[in-house]
Order: C-alpha cells, then structure tokens, then sequence
C-alpha cells in the first residue's frame, strides 16, 4: 500500500526576561511565550482492502512559562565553569491531546489519540560548561518537565568551538 501526503509544522516564540546581579550570581526572571501548530494533509492509501482513508489533522497548542534562570561562574581544576539551572511552570493551552480520524476501505471512521501534554508542569534544567580554551567550551545539561501523569527527561552534551 502506498499513499502521498505532506506535514508541516510552525511555532512562534517570544520572551521577556530581566538579568540582575547579585555579587558572583546572575539571576534572570522570565516570561515566555509559544504557539506551535502542526498540519497533515489528507490522505487515500492504494493498494489493498485495508487501505486507509484520512481527512488530514491540524493540532494547536499555546505553551506560557514563567520561571527564574541562575548561574554562577566558578574555577575547577584551573578552569573556568559556569553553573546554571532553570525552574519554571508551563502551561499549555488549545489541544493537548492530539488526535487523528482513519477509515479503512468500506468501513467506518475511527479515531486515534496520541499522548496527552501536561496542562500544567513544573521544567526545570540544570548544568555546567566548562571554559577549555579562549575560542572552546564544553557543556553538560539536563532537562526535565513534570506534570500531568507524564516525565520528560533528557541530558546533553555540546562542544562549542569558535573559529
């Protein structure tokens, strides 16, 4: 069975944020704001009695986050490191459970709905990066959002180098 369709998605962003020293750490409140849509053209599958029918989708969600950022630079092993971390709240707005409609050849339409997004969870994140030259810097980071029944977690490694 074959079929032919396009996705595409798009998302807006913005924030407002406010740096403030206090002695050796930075703190920086914030406020942002995202809209992300994704669309899915329709689609007639070809080739077999189960091929699958769908009108096409389009899901809308508008996330806030309210939080406060912190770092503080430090020496390590003769190296110069940033601490930093992140704890904030998002809230989703618009469809936060996704959800598709498919018909089998002949048959009757059925829907399908994915993962539900927490209305409500707190984010946080938290890392170092390591200062290893003038013109190189090695970060380690992680993330996490919670709420709503559902755990997102992740950790990240990068390697800058300016040239």
């Amino acid at each position: 069975m074959s079929a032919d369709y396009d996705a595409g998605t798009a998302q807006v962003f913005g924030e407002l944020a406010y740096k403030a020293d206090a002695g050796q750490f930075r703190f920086e409140p914030f406020a942002n704001l995202a809209y992300v849509s994704v669309h899915t053209d329709g689609f007639t599958e070809d080739g077999g009695d189960a091929a699958l029918t769908s009108a096409g989708t389009s899901t809308d969600a508008t996330f806030t986050t309210l939080g406060l950022r912190g770092s503080s630079d430090f020496a390590f092993g003769g190296m110069n490191v940033t601490a930093r971390g992140m704890l904030g709240w998002r809230h989703a707005f618009g469809d936060v459970t996704p959800t598709s409609t498919f018909a089998f050849a002949g048959g009757d339409a059925f829907t399908i709905a994915g993962v539900p997004i927490a209305r409500d969870s707190a984010v946080i994140e938290a890392g170092l990066d390591f200062n290893l030259a003038s013109n190189a810097k090695l970060g380690l980071s992680y993330t996490g959002q919670f709420g709503g029944g559902t755990v997102d977690q992740g950790a990240k490694v990068d390697l800058a180098v300016k040239f």
